[in-house]
């Protein structure tokens, strides 16, 4: 009976063995996995991230490789082309440490995901074996929001020299993260352009996802800056939400100093039948290929060319434009051109209609003359300035200019009919004045003469 017991137990201990021979051994037991490390790190909202995967084996028994499955959830999104099931290779018992299996993953990160530490899954089981045992491990992923601004709009990209103008810039966030601590200021490094009555830097105290602000100077141009385009350098700065760090960004624009100009008309002399006018560039901007036109206009006609060449103007430079131009006939100095139309009744219901044709503005409008400059700006633009040149100084001259043709002006007509008898007068003792002296010579010559006679001797000699 002693003897048989320690048989039975050496029995035992054979199944024993045979069978731990044979028994699985769940991957959870001797597989782990980890993180090693993460490019960029952290991950970027709506950039890819790649993800390396250290694969251990902690048993004494060798296997042909293991599966392993990234179970993608938010925020994480596939990568087109990437494969996300690969499988470690042949593993040697206690492959571990530097031995370790290296797996890559890509995946794409939400672009809407914020700040934060988020779950990635995966699955570790033997090839074919997933449904009979699979372990799970779960590997944390560190994900910052995209922090972005930009200038996305500037509201004046013309400047005219010696003008103070505001210029506004239109700041954008448009990351997925909010934007704290911001300064913006920009600088034109010839020092052209530059802010007026302020400094270049304004401050911005928090801009949330999707929001744009906008900042103000009041800039001006040197006036005596060559036209063309001028770099400004816009510099943002702003807080790194994940290191607390300043993220500065620079970019680059150009604003145009140049542009249009402006003119001043008047008029001259009129001589010989044509009528001269001064033409001023008062602007701030030269002007080129410049031509003054009278355009076809009520109560005045151009005889010939009804536009002159000037050529170039700069800042200051005026000249001289001659035309044959006269009133039309039957205009008064002064007064509105009759029209031909049946005169209208006036609306004596309504004071502000004041009776047509019978007005100062009228009378004013028919004196003026509409000239045109036409020039190309320093833009290469065409442009068209109208300016009205008042004509009384023309009316009121002594050859009057606009009186030709043996037309005479009214002017003239009521000067003799209001002062007619006054130049009889005149005529009347001057002839009396230069008679005299001859009648009485007359009589002292000839004595018995009587008084027709005498009066007839002052015509003999």
């Amino acid at each position: 009976m002693k003897k048989t017991i320690p048989m039975i137990l050496v029995l035992l201990l054979a199944v024993a063995s045979v069978s731990a021979e044979y028994t699985y051994i769940s991957p959870s037991d001797i597989v782990s996995a980890s993180l090693l490390n993460q490019n960029p790190d952290p991950g970027m909202a709506g950039n890819i991230v790649e993800l390396r995967v250290a694969v251990e084996n902690w048993g004494a028994k060798p296997s042909e490789g293991y599966d392993v499955e990234v179970l993608l959830d938010y925020p994480f999104e596939a990568v087109p082309g990437e494969e996300y099931t690969k499988n470690t290779g042949a593993f040697q018992g206690f492959q571990v440490n530097s031995e370790q299996k290296i797996l890559k993953f890509k995946a794409r990160v939400d672009k809407d995901a914020t700040d934060g530490n988020y779950d990635l899954n995966l699955l570790i089981y033997e090839p074919g074996e997933k449904d009979y045992a699979t372990t799970k491990k779960t590997l944390s992923v560190e994900i910052s929001s995209r922090e972005s601004a930009e200038v996305i709009y500037i509201d004046k990209v013309k400047l005219i020299p010696g003008q103070q103008t505001p210029i506004e810039f239109t700041i954008n966030n448009v990351g997925s993260s909010p934007l704290r601590e911001l300064s913006f200021s920009w600088n034109n490094a010839d020092d052209i352009i530059l802010p007026v009555g302020a400094g270049d830097t304004k401050y911005i105290k928090y801009l949330g996802v999707g929001e744009k602000t906008t900042v103000t100077y009041d800039a001006m141009a040197d006036t005596n800056a060559d036209p063309g385009l001028y770099k400004i350098e816009m510099t943002l700065t702003y807080e790194d939400s994940v290191t607390g760090e300043l993220t500065t960004m620079t970019n680059n624009a150009g604003i145009y100093v140049g542009g249009t100009t402006d003119f001043e008309v008047a008029y001259s002399e009129s001589s010989g039948g044509e009528t001269s006018f001064s033409v001023a560039n008062v602007g701030s901007n030269p002007a080129y290929s410049v031509s003054v036109k009278i355009p076809k206009q009520d109560g005045w006609t151009v005889t010939g060319s009804n536009s002159v060449i000037i050529g170039n103007l700069n800042v200051g430079d005026y000249t001289i434009a001659t035309f044959t131009v006269q009133q039309a006939a039957g205009v008064q100095a002064g007064m509105p051109a009759r029209s031909s139309a049946t005169t209208k009744t006036t609306d004596t219901t309504n004071p502000q209609k004041a009776p047509a044709g019978n007005t100062t503005a009228s009378r004013q409008q028919s004196q003026d003359l509409t000239v045109q400059i036409i020039y190309t700006d320093t833009m290469g633009y065409r442009n068209t300035v109208e300016k009205a040149v008042p004509m009384s100084a023309a009316n009121n001259s002594t050859a009057n200019g606009f009186a030709r043709n043996g037309v005479r002006t009214v002017q003239q007509q009521n000067f003799l009919v209001k002062y007619k008898w006054y130049i009889l007068g005149l005529a009347l003792i001057s002839a009396v004045l230069v008679a005299y002296p001859r009648y009485r010579r007359y009589r002292e010559e000839n004595p018995k003469a009587g008084m027709i006679r005498s009066l007839l001797g002052i015509f003999r000699g």
